[in-house]
């Protein structure tokens, strides 16, 4: 029935005072009445907290319940406002009633329907509370319970434990004790979940104490709707009043055979509860019991004497099946260190022999050899050591794996902690390799002159003729003079006076040139006689000019020093002026 077609409406029922002459009616009356059973017919959905529980998975069921829960949270509300229009549609329409001249009142039995109604609605309303509270504190139980089965389903996702193939006595026991650990820790975290489990079933036991309580009155309640509806039907009201509490009445007996049942599987379900709580306690102390019993064992397995019987016994199997072949492998890898290094030792002592087998070769090649056989021969053993050891421990059974790793690691760090011996190593191979320059040659290195005197990996010696020696890096070197390498020229610069014929000058530098190429002490030093360059310099008081002689290297400055001995005494009896600075004075 809407709200226009209300029977209690006197503009849209006109007849209605002659077919309910006992209820006369205002139009304060009217327009009450109008709102009420407006209110009356806007009836909620009731949802029943009853669910089919067919998934097995526990976080669809808590899932599941939460979504319940939430279904009957509104449901609740809108049941709470629907009472509090009824309680407020009803007491208007109450007092209008009661408002009517005494000689138009309403009938006694009416007037007390009405005021029982209003009751009801104000009784429904508190216990809608009740519900409110009842729901919201399994709403929390279930939401922790949820987060707990889903950190618990987390940690069961482990790596697999590796497997061993043939373990001996000791890691047999080895193994038994990790076993034996991780059952403890599984029957812990367990035992954790139970703990939570029982802490969630205690929670809504509460929770469902309340509901229960709630659904209880709420049947109650729904009996005193259908009472109340019953004896209006039979009230002197007329036709359309009783007609609407027919309406009334045939809800409210639906609604008390819903909220009984429900009531009653409320109960029900407390009570199942109960009896979980109780199991769930008993696997807790089963738990408990579990951990201890596997305690004890762990620390029996653990003990010292079963380590040793444990050492003892894989001691004896690694003698009786491995040793031998250990041993065997140990001596094939020394036989094989040994023949190694005697063949290194013997190809570096014929390196090193040809390289000194002439004592009247003094090429630069010998001292190279020497050396790089000298730099090959310590790599090549340390090399040839860290094979045989590496190989050694693999026969044995340790795993070189971390340990080649961890020097890697260790090298890596030393290469950035010794970056210039590094780069003096590195530039001394290249310098030995390259034959740059040898022991004994002359040479200009950053400034320092002097004769090699040794030449190592990391460093060069050179002695000046002062008879410093200097050492120096060969990181440092990036610029070499070498002034002994394939042959060299002898120069000779001298002074002549500008009187002097320049072509005599000429023809006595060759001469004297001519005569040291045909001299048996020189002969073999010279590759090519000394002979007249040119006027190099136009001084003061002198012209100077230039000669000079190929010859070996390491013989130009000897070659130099006799050079100007024999020019001069030439110059001499050539009557040939080497003049010296003079300075003339004007006097006026």
């Amino acid at each position: 029935m809407t709200p226009q077609a209300s029977a209690l409406d006197l503009e849209n029922n006109p007849g209605l005072e002659d077919a309910t002459p006992a209820l006369a009616l205002t139009p304060e009356v009217a327009s009450s009445a109008q709102a009420w059973e407006s209110a009356w017919q806007n009836t909620p959905r009731l949802v029943s907290l009853q669910e089919d529980q067919t998934s097995t998975d526990p976080v669809e069921l808590l899932e599941s319940r939460l979504k319940l829960l939430g279904s009957k949270t509104f449901s609740n509300r809108e049941w709470r406002s629907y009472w509090e229009r009824q309680n407020e549609t009803g007491s208007t329409l109450l007092t209008a009633l009661k408002a009517v001249p005494a000689n138009q009142s309403a009938p006694q039995e009416i007037l007390d329907g009405l005021a029982a109604w209003t009751a009801l609605a104000a009784d429904k309303i508190e216990n809608q509370d009740r519900y409110f509270n009842a729901i919201e504190t399994e709403t929390d139980a279930v939401e922790d319970r949820l987060e707990s089965v889903m950190e618990s389903q987390a940690n069961e996702e482990s790596a697999p434990t590796p497997r061993v193939e043939n373990p001996n006595p000791f890691m047999k026991r080895k193994l038994h004790l990790e076993d034996l650990e991780r059952q403890i820790e599984n029957q812990q975290a367990k035992r954790q979940q139970t703990e939570s489990e029982i802490s969630f079933i205690e929670r809504q036991l509460a929770s469902e104490a309340v509901l229960v309580d709630a659904l209880e009155r709420d049947a109650a309640l729904a009996q005193r709707e259908l009472d109340i509806a019953r004896r209006q039907i039979g009230a002197q009201g007329g036709a359309e009043w009783t007609r609407i509490w027919n309406e009334v009445s045939d809800k409210s007996a639906i609604k008390v055979d819903k909220i009984s049942k429900e009531a009653e599987h409320g109960a029900a379900h407390l009570r199942s509860r109960e009896v979980e709580l109780g199991l769930t306690q008993s696997r807790l102390q089963f738990r408990d019991s579990r951990v201890a019993a596997l305690g004890d064992e762990l620390e029996q397995a653990g003990s010292i004497r079963g380590w040793w019987q444990a050492s003892v016994a894989t001691v004896t199997e690694w003698f009786r099946s491995e040793a031998w072949k250990i041993g065997l492998g140990l001596i094939g890898i020394w036989l094989a260190l040994r023949i190694s290094l005697q063949v290194l030792s013997k190809f570096v002592s014929v390196l090193i022999a040809r390289a000194e087998g002439d004592p009247d070769d003094n090429t630069d090649d010998d001292q190279r050899i020497k050396t790089l056989a000298t730099v090959f021969w310590g790599v090549a053993r340390i090399a040839i050591y860290v094979v045989a050891g590496l190989l050694a421990m693999e026969v044995i059974g340790i795993n070189t794996g971390p340990i080649l790793g961890s020097v890697a690691i260790l090298g890596l760090a030393v290469s950035f902690g010794s970056q210039n011996l590094v780069r003096d190593v590195v530039n001394g191979f290249f310098i030995l390799l390259e034959n740059q320059y040898a022991v004994g040659e002359v040479v200009n290195i950053g400034g320092m002159s002097g004769t090699v005197e040794q030449i190592t990996i990391r460093s060069t010696w050179v002695r000046a003729w002062t008879g410093d020696l200097h050492v120096i890096p060969n990181g440092t070197i990036s610029k070499v003079s070498n002034s002994t390498r394939d042959w060299a020229v002898a120069p000779c610069h001298i002074g002549v006076g500008y009187g002097s014929d320049l072509a005599k000058v000429k023809e006595v530098v060759n001469q004297v040139g001519e005569e040291m190429m045909q001299d048996e002490d020189w002969m073999e030093v010279l590759e090519t006689a000394p002979a007249w360059v040119g006027v190099t310099e136009l001084g003061d008081s002198a012209i100077t000019i230039r000669c000079a002689a190929k010859c070996r290297p390491g013989s130009q400055w000897g070659l130099s020093r006799e050079l100007n001995q024999r020019l001069k005494e030439a110059f001499d009896e050539a009557k040939i002026d080497i003049p010296f600075p003079q300075r003339v004075v004007h006097q006026a």
